[in-house]
């Protein structure tokens, strides 16, 4: 496997393991001993990565995991904890790249598994609800941290856990702070499989080198049309329906759907 050329940037990044093999590109979050949170530094890398694989043909499905015991406590409270003064500058450069890299990693055509084999805290919760598929181990809770610090919500939680969980449960979430195991947001709608621990990593890799193989054209236009419905007429989303299968039937991959189905074989993708 070989370490991915970032080319929005001229380092490599230090809180994430990036590399992209055979399709599928793998976000490690790499800061265990502090708990993997959301920092300057890791937003500004996620940024920047984001932007390398939106750009990048050979990246068809994206795997996510993180180190350590925790997946992510979310916000580094103790910077915050630093200086008063500076926290709305802080708040908003954090999250114009954070914001920026999930809106990128929402609208790329390859579609985003999530392994969390541990507790994920505040705005790691949306950072893992805005991926395709998300994978829980037995046990990991979910916990929103917003309101028990006086804070409102942030990081696309708005977005992403009402699209995941609905409006009023969203709400509730993260009005009430809840904690949820990995059983009960499975329920809610922010998981979509739950495994036993030990088993989280096999799953969801299983599940991302599935995706790193099929109609990636085909997972693009199905992320772009599932984003519009909370916005779109009826009738509008219909049409967008119409024209997306229209443009995407155009695609070498979706011709040798076809050609595959009437000769009883399995279709072979290429992601063109």
């Amino acid at each position: 496997m070989s370490q991915s050329n970032m080319s929005q940037s001229n380092m490599s990044p230090t809180t994430v393991r990036y590399t992209v093999d055979k399709g599928l590109a793998r976000l490690v979050l790499a800061m265990p001993e502090r708990g993997n949170p959301i920092d300057g530094t890791f937003a500004r890398e996620m940024r920047d990565i984001a932007i390398d694989m939106s750009e990048r043909d050979d990246v068809r499905a994206v795997l996510i995991s993180a180190e350590g015991r925790a997946f992510s406590v979310g916000g580094d409270i103790r910077t915050f904890s630093q200086d008063r003064a500076k926290l709305p500058e802080i708040v908003k450069s954090w999250t114009g790249d954070i914001h920026s890299a999930m809106s990128r990693m929402m609208r790329m055509r390859a579609p985003v598994v999530t392994a969390v084999a541990g507790n994920v805290g505040g705005g790691s919760v949306s950072f893992v609800a805005a991926s395709d598929i998300v994978v829980a181990g037995e046990g990991v809770k979910f916990a929103s941290g917003f309101a028990a610090l006086g804070f409102s919500a942030d990081s696309g939680s708005t977005v992403t856990l009402t699209a995941r969980m609905g409006a009023q449960r969203a709400k509730r979430f993260l009005m009430l702070a809840e904690v949820l195991d990995a059983r009960a947001a499975e329920a809610a709608g922010l998981v979509d499989k739950v495994v036993p621990i030990d088993a989280v990593m096999a799953e969801a890799e299983a599940i991302a080198q599935r995706l790193a193989s099929g109609p990636t054209h085909a997972y693009g236009g199905i992320k772009r049309l599932m984003r519009l419905t909370h916005t779109n007429a009826p009738e509008t989303q219909m049409e967008e329906e119409a024209q997306t299968l229209a443009a995407i039937v155009r695609t070498d991959d979706a011709w040798e759907g076809v050609t595959a189905f009437v000769a009883k074989r399995a279709a072979l993708f290429k992601g063109k």
